[in-house]
């Protein structure tokens, strides 16, 4: 019986642990991403600092909404961010995107 009861309890620390990281922000690495944007075009110092600086803002404005966005787009943003290096721009862009596309479906007509 003691068995099952730990069991149990690991299974939902283990659950509790999926939920909390579900609803933290991802963590991608930001310098490394905007290295390679700034080598695009020569290694330039500007494009590095405007690349991070768009980052922190992108991330700052996710993360104080992260939480309210559903865990559909959440993962659908996040693995579309993570095909271009991880970025909180794209992933921004994507959740605004999807959150207004899911506000006025479409529909099909045979008209």
């Amino acid at each position: 019986m003691i068995r099952v009861a730990a069991f149990a309890a690991t299974c939902m620390g283990l659950v509790a642990s999926s939920l909390a990281s579900a609803q933290s922000m991802p963590r991608f690495d930001v310098e490394a991403h905007c290295e390679e944007v700034s080598q695009t075009v020569g290694g330039s110092h500007q494009i590095y600092n405007s690349c991070i600086q768009m980052e922190q803002r992108s991330y700052n404005s996710l993360k104080a909404d992260w939480s309210g966005v559903s865990s559909q787009i959440r993962n659908h943003c996040q693995e579309v961010a993570e095909t271009v290096g991880g970025s909180y721009q794209i992933m921004e862009s994507c959740v605004q995107m999807e959150q207004d596309a899911a506000g006025n479906r479409e529909s099909f007509s045979f008209d």
